[in-house]
């Protein structure tokens, strides 16, 4: 924070000390920042300015306020006088001087900053530019370098891979492996001696050409490899879903599976099991070194499709009993205390002429 005096329109000005010639370059400015600011023409008033250092070690101006001493009149105090007033006429009173009282009032000034190393928004944008265009070429450069070494490794990788039994040479016929086996050392020593400064288009380009004769075979090993397990897996839905069908008919806790869905998951096991084998039968026909009659993902799709149609059939829940009716609480009491049967008396007679006891004596 600094107080100073100043009228009219002046600068303070935040600069490295005289020690920082050791760190900067020759020649260059200590300046940090100048600040601008703008007074009244006739101000005799201190100025307070203040000047701040964020986290980051940047020096701004904060705030530029004019201090002014403004006097401030209390209100008076009245003061009753002991004067004796005459018959009917109030008291006067006096009022005492009003004491002024001083208080500070600030008034913030218009500023405004400028750096030595500010720039105008053309200059900004010309030098943004500049990087954008030094990044794209630093990313071409690297993409470049990626498409290179991807051509590279595809060439020794094949190269050996085509010539081994055990990799893809079962899955070629001789044209083909003749074919790829030459484009694949052509490239190999362009690679090396026109090609090394080529663009990454030039990179691509060749790559395709020479996956469009490696990638039939590699289609053709990967199904070879696949394919036992999509078949087996087939083969086990196909099993599982015809022994369920087949046990509807003797087992009572199948009673809700209406015929039609029964015939309708026969149905659909028959029509998977018969086009599972005639599919086999076909592929068994065929050379490792020609494309597949099925792939794997047809069988899989098989798989999928048999087991949406009879799994939701099979997992049908059984329907819940109808529920008995509970009779009212009244007639259920009735019925379980039945009325006391009535006897009447016998006719001719009533309650009164019942028997008499026999009177008895002893015999002497």
């Amino acid at each position: 924070r600094v107080t100073l005096r100043r009228a009219g329109e002046f600068v303070v000005t935040a600069s490295y000390d005289d020690s920082a010639k050791n760190h900067n370059f020759p020649g260059s400015s200590q300046e940090i920042a100048s600040f601008h600011i703008k007074a009244p023409a006739e101000n005799k008033n201190k100025i307070r300015v203040n000047v701040k250092q964020d986290v980051h070690g940047v020096v701004t101006l904060s705030s530029a306020q004019m201090i002014e001493e403004v006097a401030e009149e209390e209100e008076p105090k009245t003061e009753a006088t002991e004067a004796k007033a005459p018959e009917g006429e109030d008291a006067k009173t006096e009022e005492a001087p009003a004491e002024k009282k001083k208080k500070m009032k600030k008034t913030n000034l218009e500023f405004r900053i400028s750096r030595p190393l500010d720039w105008v928004k053309s200059e900004i944008d010309k030098e943004t530019e500049a990087e954008v265009h030094m990044a794209n070429a630093d990313r071409i450069v690297r993409e470049t370098s990626d498409k290179r070494n991807e051509l590279e490794s595809y060439i020794y990788d094949l190269r050996d891979k085509i010539t081994s039994d055990s990799q893809l040479a079962p899955y070629g016929t001789d044209e083909e492996k003749a074919a790829f086996t030459t484009a694949l050392e052509t490239n190999e020593n362009w690679l090396y001696e026109d090609g090394f400064d080529a663009t990454k288009s030039v990179y691509a380009e060749k790559l395709d050409s020479l996956k469009r004769l490696g990638d039939p075979m590699e289609f053709r090993q990967g199904e070879n490899t696949k394919r036992p397990n999509a078949v087996a897996v087939l083969q086990r839905t196909v099993e599982k879903y015809k022994t369920w069908t087949n046990s509807l008919a003797g087992d009572d806790k199948f009673d809700h599976i209406t015929e039609e869905e029964r015939q309708q998951s026969h149905a659909k096991c028959d029509e998977v099991s018969s086009w599972m084998y005639d599919m086999l039968d076909k592929q068994g026909s065929l050379g490792s070194n020609v494309d597949p009659a099925v792939t794997s993902d047809q069988i899989n799709d098989k798989t999928k499709s048999l087991s949406a149609t009879v799994s939701p059939i099979m997992h049908k829940p059984v329907p819940k009993p109808k529920p008995v009716p509970v009779p009212p609480p009244e007639e259920a009491k009735k019925e379980e205390d039945p009325a006391p049967m009535e006897t009447e008396p016998e006719s001719g007679g009533d309650a009164s002429s019942a028997p008499e006891p026999m009177d008895t004596q002893p015999v002497d």
